[in-house]
């Protein structure tokens, strides 16, 4: 039995819709495919933003931390010097040396702050580089996906336009087959 034969036993009219729902889910499942994939990516991306976003805040929040425990400090020492002032002779010498001690802390605080921030710093720049590296990863695996995406998409476009253009012969020879039978049968 040829593939003719196979296609003449079944009525003519039922190819065309079989055909078209054959090629009808064809398109749904790749279309499905397709929000799939988009909805994955813009999952990972939101993902790579809010932790970005987060570590920042963090690296903003220690810093301004930082900066009012070091004006509280200074200004707590300021106060101190005033109230020295104030009292006697005495006191002033006490105090004088109390500021010379804080004016120490605080340069000891200054530098620790100093390094605190370059460490921050260096710590923000190296995540920064390697959510650099990870977008870039990111965005080579989503244009890597994309293209066989793509691929799919024009293999299957390929193959339905193949079933179709088979489809159409198979009716043309279907037809005048039966041309030649009507003519036969005359």
């Amino acid at each position: 039995m040829t593939k003719f034969d196979v296609l003449a036993d079944d009525p003519i009219d039922n190819e065309p819709e079989s055909g078209n729902h054959h090629l009808k889910a064809t398109i749904a499942a790749l279309r499905q495919a397709l929000e799939d994939a988009e909805a994955e990516r813009n999952a990972v991306r939101q993902s790579v933003r809010a932790a970005y976003k987060d570590e920042i805040a963090e690296l903003r929040t220690t810093i301004t931390a930082l900066r009012d425990a070091l004006e509280e400090t200074r200004h707590e020492g300021r106060a101190a010097v005033e109230r020295a002032v104030a009292n006697s002779a005495d006191e002033i010498a006490q105090l004088r040396q109390t500021a010379a001690v804080l004016r120490d802390t605080i340069e000891d605080l200054r530098e620790e702050h100093q390094q605190e921030i370059q460490r921050l710093t260096a710590a923000a720049q190296d995540e920064a580089v390697h959510f650099h590296t990870a977008i870039r990863v990111m965005r080579e695996q989503l244009e890597e996906a994309t293209f066989r995406t793509q691929a799919v998409k024009q293999d299957a476009l390929a193959s339905a336009t193949n079933e179709i253009l088979e489809l159409k012969a198979t009716c043309i020879a279907l037809r005048r087959e039966l041309d030649d039978v009507r003519g036969n049968a005359s």
